[in-house]
């Protein structure tokens, strides 16, 4: 196989996530989109209900694990705490400290 890309795409409820209409097209692009709603139960403004992932992103990763940790890499971009749990479990799994770029 050729390589992959997924998008760990986390959120506290459904409103909260922008570009779900571009979703077909970045998968259509080959990125495997995994949308994650840590508050699935909370009463949205647009009536939206979640059936997909609940939790967190380094939940959901946890959870599917890292393939091939020896030629993955991470970008991640979001709140201090969840960037720093999912570098700590990548670099655990065996990717490589260099190929783990955060924002901050």
């Amino acid at each position: 196989g050729g390589r992959t890309c997924t998008l760990y795409y986390g959120v506290r409820t459904v409103d909260d996530m922008p570009y779900v209409s571009k979703f077909p097209e970045w998968e259509a692009l080959g990125v495997q989109v995994v949308p994650v709603v840590s508050q699935p139960d909370v009463v949205c403004e647009s009536g939206a209900v979640w059936g997909g992932r609940t939790g967190y992103v380094q939940n959901a990763l946890e959870e599917d694990g890292v393939a091939i940790p020896r030629n993955s890499g991470a970008l991640m971009c979001g709140v201090k705490g969840m960037c720093e749990s999912v570098k700590s479990m990548l670099e655990d799994a065996g990717v490589f400290e260099g190929r783990v770029l955060t924002n901050f």
